[in-house]
């Protein structure tokens, strides 16, 4: 994933749900502890959104500016709520982790 997904190429970059559905915009970029590989970006959806919805690139596949998620906005939208600024704990790792494994 480190040659796919180049911190600096993903934020800012536009986020688009598995049905082709805009998401918004790459916020933050959150590293696996254990590789320093992109493992997770945030994204606010919609213009007047303050929230920071964390999404997991595993699966995802990016095209210039453009990453695809694997999952709906709905999905994304009911995503765990989390404190986008800092570092994951293990405990919300853990927490998105099961969260997105249902879908």
């Amino acid at each position: 994933m480190a040659d796919e997904f180049v911190i600096h190429e993903l934020q800012g970059s536009n986020v688009w749900a598995k049905d082709g559905e805009r998401l918004g915009v790459v916020g933050e970029v959150h590293l696996d502890r254990a590789t320093g590989d992109p493992e997770w970006i945030t994204v606010a959806l919609g213009l007047f959104e303050t929230r920071q919805h964390f999404v997991p690139l595993a699966g995802a596949r990016r095209d210039e500016d453009d990453i695809y998620v694997n999952y709906s906005r709905q999905a994304v939208d009911d995503s765990p709520q989390l404190d986008p600024d800092g570092a994951l704990t293990a405990d919300e790792e853990l927490q998105l982790t099961d969260y997105y494994r249902q879908f």
